[in-house]
Formats: structure tokens, sequence, C-alpha cells
């Protein structure tokens, strides 16, 4: 047996802590790209009663789906045809005639059901070329099944990025400055590179670029910083830690202002009223603000995106260790029509799993230029003995179609953690929960 030696080419010295470096580094640039402006943003700072900043970090993140990538193809001299779970039928009909060198008229795709795509399986389809080309060097069918090391090691992640903001308050506690800065890995630097305006990524501001939130004087920025990890669609995708980023500082604004979050919500969404609806059915719901079990708090956060609505309330305690056990999560949703209540719910309940996971345990780490981890034992999703209890209030307001697979998932992160921080008086900045979690003291 031959031993190998692997060429791990010019980026195999890069390690984890180069690239939080790199990214990090975008927030103090120098050359930002701008994103959007409202008003004089540095002389309502300056003229504040009161500033208050914050920096917060998302990782890389795995897609993880319980069915690794694969596809079946059977290529013959007149038609080539492909068994694949595949977001992306048209993607799917492309790759698999040009790896064949066929017209697109001699490809037939069966689409198969997916035990798991949340994006993965919408635009990088490698492994239908990969099964067209093995059919046609073999002269039958081939089946080709990734191993879940090689699912998790060669996904497109969800991009690492950071975050950096500054609000000042007049002597009446309102806010009258939001500064933002965005770094980060840009989705579409890489996929769709006409897209760009300017240079900027605008959909990588998403939340801060349409921020319903009515502050007087903004500025959102972005500091473009493309690593050699590939990224990609993630469910929710930008939304995910930029609703995350947004809201908890939202919380950190509220009390600054000497006020309860959902009370300081309600008064900054007042022109944005399928916003506020939403949040208010949550609230509701949830009972915001009654009395508690001991030890239990509740976290409140809004984010719409994909055409629809949602608020989230999660009533979580944290455990000496610092651990968080989160015990209800109240979605409220308006995504316009609702055609099939089941589905709605269903996917919102989903979307609450998957942010669960993600905010608890989710982070991809670099060594050597390559992925650490490789399997659920180091890249673990929430199990069910960990669940809470969900409740899906719908609020459709019948004037618009809005999704309902992506925008159940941004508001969870963010309302687990300002609930975390009423729990512990302790913020947490940096995820996962249980890599930046600390014990309670014994008072």
């Amino acid at each position: 047996m031959l031993p190998i030696e692997w060429d791990r080419g010019p980026n195999g010295h890069v390690n984890h802590a180069d690239v939080l470096a790199f990214v990090k580094s975008g927030l103090t640039a120098t050359d930002p790209l701008e994103g959007a402006s409202e008003g004089d943003v540095v002389a309502a700072i300056a003229k504040g009663a009161k500033v208050i900043e914050a920096e917060y970090h998302a990782p890389f993140l795995s897609h993880a789906p319980m069915e690794p990538q694969n596809a079946t193809a059977r290529v013959s001299a007149d038609l080539v045809e492909i068994w694949a779970p595949t977001q992306n039928i048209e993607a799917t009909l492309n790759l698999a005639a040009k790896a064949a060198g066929v017209d697109i008229g001699k490809v037939k795709v069966h689409p198969v059901m997916a035990g798991g795509g949340f994006g993965r399986r919408g635009g990088q389809l490698e492994y239908v070329p990969q099964a067209v080309e093995l059919s046609m060097r073999m002269g039958k069918p081939v089946q080709v099944i990734w191993s879940r090391e090689e699912d998790i090691r060669h996904d497109y992640y969800r991009p690492i990025s950071s975050a950096k903001f500054k609000a000042a308050f007049d002597a009446q506690n309102n806010p009258i400055a939001w500064d933002t800065r965005i770094a980060g890995q840009s989705i579409m630097s890489t996929v769709n590179p006409e897209a760009l305006k300017k240079g900027t990524d605008l959909g990588f501001l998403v939340c801060f670029t349409d921020n319903p939130y009515d502050v007087p004087n903004r500025r959102v920025d972005f500091g473009m910083r493309n690593t050699h990890v590939p990224v990609g669609y993630w469910r929710s995708v930008n939304h995910s830690q930029n609703g995350y980023f947004r809201e908890c500082f939202v919380d950190e604004m509220a009390e600054a202002a000497g006020m309860d979050p959902y009370q300081f919500r309600r008064k900054l969404l007042a022109n944005s009223p399928k916003q506020l609806a939403c949040m208010d059915a949550a609230a509701k719901a949830a009972g915001w603000g009654r009395s508690l079990p001991q030890g239990v708090f509740q976290g409140i956060a809004q984010v719409d995106g994909y055409g629809s609505y949602v608020a989230s309330v999660v009533e979580a305690s944290v455990r000496p260790d610092g651990h968080p056990k989160v015990h209800r999560v109240v979605a409220a949703i308006d995504c316009g029509h609702v055609v099939n209540p089941d589905t709605v719910k269903a996917q919102t309940e989903g979307a609450v799993a998957w942010a669960l996971s993600a905010a608890l345990y989710g982070e991809i780490t670099i060594k050597n230029g390559g992925v650490e981890q490789g399997n659920y034992h180091d890249y673990p999703m929430v199990k069910m003995a960990e669940m809470p209890v969900v409740e899906v209030v719908l609020v459709p307001s019948y004037d618009f179609w809005g999704g309902v697979g992506e925008p159940g998932a941004p508001p969870v992160t963010p309302a687990l953690l300002n609930a975390m921080y009423k729990a512990t008086g302790r913020r947490i900045r940096n995820l996962p929960i249980v890599k930046d979690s600390q014990p309670r003291s014994a008072d």
C-alpha cells in the first residue's frame, strides 16, 4: 500500500484564529463598502446624552442534513437520467448536461424526497456531475453517496461574520442614532458576482438596510472579508446572523433607555404596522410579563424576511453550568395568505429546532486549511429531550403571499439570548452559546 501525502495547497497554513482575525479586521477598516445612510450619524452621536457600543460574532455553520449529499446517474447513448434530492431542478439539469456533454433536452431529472436540504441542495450540486461522470466511465448506473464526514467537511457554509454597533440617545432616552458595521464573507461574491452593486453585497446587510425600527440617524456599512472557506445559502441565509445581531442589540438599547424590551420595540415600530401586529400577537400568546416559575425568564425578538413577518418569545432558565434550558417558544407569523395551516406550523416548528441547534452548538472551525468537524459528535444537534414546547400563532393579514420555510428561524436565537440575559445579567455576544456561556456564581 502506498502512503498518501496530501498537498494542502496555498491555504494549508490557515487556522481558525487567522480566519477570525481577518474577518474582525473588517470592523475597523477605513474603507468599508456603503450599505445605507440616513441623516448624520456622526453628528448625532457626538451630541448624544448617552452612547452605547457592542460587538457580536457568528461562526461558520454547516447544513449537516440527516441525509448526506447523493445522486444516482444512468447515462446511455440517447439519455442522461438523474435521481437526486435537489432543491433546484433547473441547476440539476444544467449540471448533468454539462458533465455529459449533451444538450439539456437529453437529460431527465427524477427529483426524490430529501432528508434535509436547508439550502445545501439549492445551488451547489457537485454530487450530480460526480455521478454522471462515473456512470459514463463505468458504462452502467452509478449511485454516489457521500459519507457524513465528507458532507460536513465539504459543505458551503453559512458565512462567518461580526457586527459592531454604536447607538446614541438624547436626554429623554430616545434613540437618535444607530451606527452599524458588518464584517464577513459575501455569498454573492462567489455564487453571483454580477449581483453586487457598487461592490457591496446588499444581501449581506439585510435586517439593517431595511431596518424597521424608527431611529432618525442611521448608517450601515460592510467590511467584506472573503476567506478561502466556501460559503453558500443556509436556511434563512443572512437573516440568520443579522437577526441575532440586531435583536440582541435592540435589547441593549432598551436597557439603556430604561424600558421594557417589548414596549421599547413597540415605540420604535409605530410606523411598521405588520411587524408591530406580529410582535403583539406573540407577546399576547406568550403572556409577556406574566409571573413565571422561579428562574424562568422571557426574551423577545422580531425579524421579517422572505415576504413574511415573525416574532418569537422564548422562555428559558439557565443551569449552574451556564447552559440554558429552553422551556417554551411562542412564534407568531404573518405570511399573508395561509393555504395549509399545518404546513406553516410544521415549517415554523422545524425552524425553531434548526435555530436552537445553531445557537446552542453550531460552529465550524478551521485547522491547517480544512474543517475540523466531521460528524454529529463534534457538530451536534438539539436532541428530542432538549426541545421545548413550541406554539405557533398564525396571524395572516391576507394581503400578500409570503414564505414560511425561512423566516421562522431568525428571531429564535436573539429571543433566547435576551431571556438568558435576564436570567444571568450577562450578555452573550459570541455564538455558539455552549462555548461562550459561563457557570453562574453561587449567589
